[in-house]
């Protein structure tokens, strides 16, 4: 009886646990995806020349 109801309770806790809407791979591919900016390519423009 007592492994019985181990094995529903590890049925029971899988389904509670894996019962979610699972995310497109677009979605979760947009939280990474990092833009460019200027100076991210490797070529650091120079800095604006100071007026005294």
């Amino acid at each position: 009886m007592k492994k019985i109801l181990i094995a529903v309770l590890v049925i029971v806790m899988n389904t509670v646990l894996f019962s979610c809407n699972p995310d497109s791979v677009a979605e979760s591919d947009a939280l990474y995806n990092l833009e460019a900016v200027e100076g991210d390519d490797g070529n650091v423009p120079p800095p604006p020349p100071e007026d005294e």
